[in-house]
Parts: structure tokens; C-alpha cells; sequence
């Protein structure tokens, strides 16, 4: 496997444990929001290298999204519609001054798990 790939493997990884550990002190729910998100756009990144997409063309979150939609398995999988979510929830819990929600929070992790499904990596 290539480094990028299980590198980026290794990053969502270590998002998601932030994620974890934030959640079981019950602190800073926005960024419960973000660590989730980052953990799926590594494991997309990752998904992405491993189907050769070109290194120096997935380097932004539009890039990222344009070849979730334009890839095959990814695209038939609809795996755009739960990142664009999680995306959407991370650029709130960033930006937006309004408390981030428990059941939001669940919603995101239900995107997380779908994204995750789909995009095994070889």
C-alpha cells in the first residue's frame, strides 16, 4: 500500500481517538464535530490514493468532493452526500457561535460510519 494512503489511514485514525477522547471527558462538542469530519476526509484522501488519483490533484475539500462524484465506486455509493454533510456540520461547529447539539453530534458519527463503509480501501 502506499505510504499516502496508509498514512492518511493513520491520521484519520488519530482524529477519530481525539474524537473519543473529547467525547468521553464530554468537552468541546464543536470540535467533536470537526475531529469526526477530519477523520473522513483522510480516510477519503486515503481512498482516493488508492485508486491513483493523481497526488497534487486532491490537495483542497472541493478537489476532495469532485472525486468523490467523479470516481466510480464512490460516486455509485452516493459517499459525496454523507461527506458534503459532515463537511457542512464542521464548517457550523467552526464558525457559527451556535451550541452544537448531542443529536447533531450523533449525526455526524452516522455520516462518519457511512463514509467509512464505503470507502474500503485495498
Amino acid at each position: 500500500m502506499d505510504n499516502y494512503v496508509t498514512d492518511y489511514i493513520k491520521k484519520s485514525e488519530e482524529n477519530y481517538k481525539l474524537y473519543e477522547f473529547l467525547a468521553q471527558h464530554n468537552k468541546f462538542e464543536s470540535w467533536q464535530v470537526v475531529t469526526i469530519f477530519y477523520s473522513a476526509l483522510c480516510l477519503a484522501k486515503a481512498y482516493l490514493y488508492s485508486k491513483n488519483i493523481p497526488k497534487n490533484s486532491i490537495n483542497s475539500h472541493d478537489c476532495i468532493k469532485g472525486w468523490l462524484a467523479k470516481e466510480k465506486n464512490s460516486r455509485n455509493l452516493n459517499v459525496l452526500y454523507y461527506y458534503e454533510n459532515l463537511y457542512r456540520d464542521s464548517r457550523d461547529a467552526r464558525y457559527s457561535t451556535k451550541k452544537i447539539s448531542k443529536e447533531r453530534i450523533k449525526k455526524a458519527l452516522e455520516n462518519f460510519k457511512e463514509v467509512k463503509q464505503k470507502l474500503i480501501i485495498q
